[in-house]
């Protein structure tokens, strides 16, 4: 099992299936005195690697970091800053990179053939 990245103590990721953190989900942690903890899912991150012809580009990745509106969701330049740094620091994407931030909010969705198993 790949472990999380912390991002600072009330944030981490969680890396995609392949644990290469390409892409990932974004939690908000909240801790007791007991031990346990609270996961609230705040954001979701995508890094591709753009294909680029343009005269006056290097190669580079591009990460976009897309943040819930929701009360636990902090500024979205502050996390995506934040989440490429720990994941610079923990070598899952070098530099060159361009990171973009988004609000994002889900305005419908629907189940597309067998979603959901309930028996």
């Amino acid at each position: 099992m790949v472990p999380d990245v912390q991002i600072d103590p009330n944030f981490y990721v969680q890396s995609d299936a392949d644990g290469n953190f390409r892409t990932g989900q974004i939690f908000h942690i909240a801790r007791n005195s007991h031990g346990g903890s609270m996961s609230t899912p705040i954001g979701r991150y995508f890094i591709t690697l753009p294909n680029i012809g343009a005269e006056g580009y290097n190669t580079h990745s591009r990460m976009d970091c897309f943040v819930r509106s929701h009360p636990l969701a902090p500024a979205e330049d502050w996390l995506a800053k934040c989440l490429l740094g720990a994941l610079l620091a923990g070598g899952f994407v070098a530099e060159p990179v361009w990171v973009s931030w988004h609000r994002a909010e889900e305005l419908g969705g629907e189940a597309r053939g067998a979603v959901f198993d309930l028996d």
